[in-house]
């Protein structure tokens, strides 16, 4: 082909384009129709995003529209952009639009906004149009459960499916009503039934999504996550709880590659930037990780996540005091949460503050349910505080090799308090499952066991309500009744808690294999829980298969680093059970230098040097301290005879 040629070709191509232009010129600005119909369109296709743009677009061409600003309104509630929408409601107004036939807008608006007295005063109005209305006292009763005036919302809920008995968000609400009420399985029915009427609706599988994640774990959550966004890949609450559901599973640069996605749509998300400090924190990076949070924003530093990542980082950093404000002030909001009481205890023995580490863990470290790590730590702090005798007591308790299921923490409320406010509402599980608790802390299991069961009987959905019976049938020895009841509650949620009761009880009716698979099908769908990996592990040292054993417990460790005295002890257990005694003598010494004073600790050192046999004085020495700690141990007693015999014979040798 010529040059000439080549250059006609080309020619010809520009003057086309440059006709393209000149005829798009021509044609004129789109009016303001034709931009609410492209608007429309983009509305049915669930992409709400160029909605809003097409939407802008109309305002420009057809500024005095009262219909477009209403959409516009629409729109930006339905992207959770409440700012966005008074501005189109002001706008409205300004053009004509009656305040009582935007109530429902305004009340939206104000509710995502914060403002919950002008929502419930635009929401109460009485000259609502009745088409209306439903929609108002849908977020009329989402504004009582912000305000935490469960009955009301739910009176809320119960008026509005009166009126629309087949609206796929109002059963969705009604879902999460149901959900806070701790009523799983009347959640789980609401939501479906808000998916059958609109298998479109992408808040339902949104919500779904969660309920799966609470019902079995974050894997099984990713399916209806991943449905969502295939109705619309840039919905940012599902991309949020999707990416955040990956990060649980261990999918750490999936989680990654969406958090970047959700910043490209909106560059002051509060969540991607905390996924993104989650994942460095993850990788230890965690001077990096405190940079990027405050990108989240002020508002976010409030969020108990954000809170709890902060002090893990200051904590890890060495900044044992800043990591003290920060889990105080978490335990004031959340006065229940057995690990920020851990927490804040570790980081005030840390902070040079034993007396104020044992007045925090003492509510944990006092109960027959009791981790050993909060026994260690008190331990440490008795130590630290010169009260080196009392040190021993929780060490012999924490010296095993347990898991154990953990009871809620007390409640703070009286029993006479509780069981007056249990008589006003006597089948509200979460007002009736305080007093209860209650009377099984002061060992009154009988009336605690009669409470329990009716409560149980009416409230067929929640899963606390079987929890409760089988904690009280396992105090009363009665181990079958509570795994009847433990399976109960799995197949409406099955959390870490319901997990570790159930496993523990199977175990002690010694249907091993049952625990086992019951342990197995949590970790399938929680594969990155410690508490589980740990207990696996534990489990697998216990019947000598020393290679899963270690596979697990390695996992474990390279997450929580090698301070667990505990955790080391039995890893260096597993490693000897598999013959590689110099790295179990590693692991043992590790263990001993962090806790020096613990039985089990120094009990498993002193076995390891006897077994190894190249450092007997060392051997005998520590099996003797072990002895000292445990002088009924008849286990110790000989291994120490075996040890001194050792030692005799080296020096005659020597």
């Amino acid at each position: 082909m010529s040059r000439r040629l080549v250059f006609s070709l080309l020619a010809a191509a520009a003057l086309a384009a440059v006709g393209g232009l000149l005829w798009m010129q021509a044609s004129g600005p789109q009016s303001g129709a034709g931009y609410r119909s492209e608007a429309q369109a983009y509305m049915q296709q669930g992409d709400l995003r160029s909605a809003r743009v097409a939407l802008m677009n109309a305002a420009k061409a057809d500024p005095r529209n009262v219909d477009i600003f209403l959409t516009q309104a629409k729109v930006s509630l339905d992207l959770f952009d409440s700012a966005a929408a008074l501005v189109a409601l002001n706008r409205a107004q300004a053009l004509g639009a009656s305040k009582a036939a935007t109530a429902h807008f305004w009340g939206h608006a104000y509710w995502l906004d914060g403002d919950l007295d002008s929502a419930q005063a635009a929401l109460q109005r009485d000259d609502i149009p009745d088409r209306n209305k439903a929609y108002a006292l849908r977020i009329a009763a989402r504004v009582a459960m912000d305000k935490g005036d469960l009955a009301q919302a739910q009176s809320y809920f119960d008026a509005a499916l009166q009126m629309a008995p087949r609206d796929s968000q109002l059963w969705t609400d009604l879902a999460r009503l149901r959900f806070v009420q701790a009523d799983q399985k009347g959640a789980i029915d609401a939501v479906d039934y808000a998916f059958k009427l609109d298998p479109q609706n992408v808040r339902a599988l949104e919500f779904r999504g969660r309920l799966m994640r609470s019902q079995f774990g974050v894997v099984a959550s990713l399916p209806w996550f991943e449905r969502g966004l295939q109705l619309n890949p840039v919905d940012i609450p599902l991309l949020e709880e999707y990416g955040l559901s990956l990060g649980d599973a261990g999918r750490y640069r999936d989680m990654l590659a969406v958090a970047r996605k959700i910043i490209s749509l909106d560059r002051t998300n509060a969540k991607a930037y905390y996924m993104q400090a989650v994942l460095a924190a993850r990788a230890g990076e965690y001077e990096l990780a405190s940079r990027i949070l405050p990108k989240a924003g002020s508002n976010f530093e409030q969020v108990p996540a954000a809170m709890l990542l902060n002090a893990i980082c200051a904590y890890e950093l060495g900044n044992y005091n800043k990591a003290v404000d920060h889990l105080q002030e978490l335990l004031g909001m959340q006065p229940r949460n057995r690990r920020v009481r851990i927490l804040l205890a570790q980081a005030l023995y840390r902070a040079g503050d034993p007396l104020g580490a044992l007045d925090t863990i003492k509510e944990i470290a006092s109960r027959p349910d009791a981790d050993s790590y909060s026994l260690i730590l008190t331990a440490r702090a008795f130590e630290a505080s010169d009260q080196p005798l009392r040190a021993s007591a929780p060490l012999d308790d924490g010296a095993l090799a347990t898991v154990r299921p953990a009871l809620p923490l007390p409640e703070p409320i009286s029993l006479e308090a509780a069981a007056f406010e249990a008589q006003r509402e006597p089948n509200n599980a979460r007002i009736v499952l305080p007093y209860i608790r209650l009377l099984a802390a002061q060992g009154n299991n009988d009336a605690a066991w009669t409470e329990a069961v009716r409560l149980q009987n009416a409230n067929p959905g929640v899963a606390d309500a079987h929890v409760i019976v089988g904690d009280i049938e396992m105090a009363r020895g009665n181990t079958q009744s509570a795994v009847n009841a433990y399976q109960q509650a799995r197949q409406i949620t099955f959390t870490e808690p319901v997990m570790l009761r159930l496993v523990d009880a199977l175990a002690r009716l010694n249907r091993q294999k049952e625990a086992g698979e019951t342990l197995s099908a949590y970790l399938q769908y929680n594969p990155t829980n410690l508490t589980a990996l740990r207990l696996a592990g534990y489990r697998h040292l216990d019947t000598g298969n020393w290679a899963d054993a270690i596979r697990l417990l390695e996992r474990v460790r390279k997450r929580l680093g090698n301070n667990d005295a505990i955790l080391l002890a039995n890893l260096a257990r597993a490693y000897a059970g598999a013959g590689q005694m110099e790295r179990a003598i590693s692991y043992a010494r590790t263990a001993y230098d962090i806790a020096p004073a613990n039985a089990m600790v120094t009990k498993i050192y002193g076995q390891l040097e006897l077994k190894r046999g190249k450092r007997p004085k060392a051997a005998m020495e520590l099996l003797q301290k072990a002895q000292a700690m445990m002088p009924e141990n008849q286990e110790v007693a000989a291994q120490l005879r075996r040890a001194v015999a050792a030692y005799r014979k080296s020096a005659k040798r020597q």
